[in-house]
């Protein structure tokens, strides 16, 4: 390690900050085992049919790719949910989705994030936002690129973005 990175280190973990999350962030995990290669075959299936949104249509868009820092997003704000027994996007800490995805290690250009709460599986979460115009949209928004997923405690965290470089 350089010596630059071990002084930023040592400064992180004086201000309180979690070292094994930072180094957990600085490598994508494995692509995603089950059930989320079933979440990303099931939002690339929709991506690749097109969709009406509401009462617009949505041409077919690109699949997404996984990415582990997403994943990592996804998971912290599935927890927190869970832990607070309440659905929203807002972190117990004022964060948003792009403060989560940055702190992941994620440098994202846009983001975008769908929560669901109280189903028990891939097909009923994604049936849930596919019903629903906004998440729909997110789903469908071609300008995304990657995603990640997480669910704890029936909390499901959908984290969609498109990276900086």
């Amino acid at each position: 390690m350089s010596r630059a990175f071990v002084l930023a280190l040592l400064a992180l973990t004086a201000a309180g900050c979690d070292v094994a999350d930072l180094l957990a962030a600085t490598a994508e995990p494995e692509p995603p085992s089950t059930p989320w290669t079933a979440m990303l075959d099931a939002v690339n299936e929709v991506r690749a049919e097109g969709r009406m949104c509401g009462g617009d249509w949505y041409p077919p868009a690109s699949a997404l790719t996984w990415s582990g820092r997403l994943e990592t997003a996804a998971t912290r704000h599935s927890r927190d949910m869970a832990e607070r027994g309440v659905l929203t996007h807002e972190g117990s800490d004022g964060s948003r989705v792009g403060d989560r995805a940055t702190r992941a290690g994620y440098d994202w250009r846009r983001v975008g994030e769908n929560i669901a709460r109280a189903q028990i599986s891939v097909d009923q979460v994604m049936e849930a936002w596919m019903s629903s115009a906004s998440h729909c949209r997110s789903v469908m928004n071609a300008g995304y690129t990657q995603m990640g997923a997480a669910e704890t405690d029936r909390f499901w965290t959908q984290v969609f973005a498109k990276p900086r470089s």
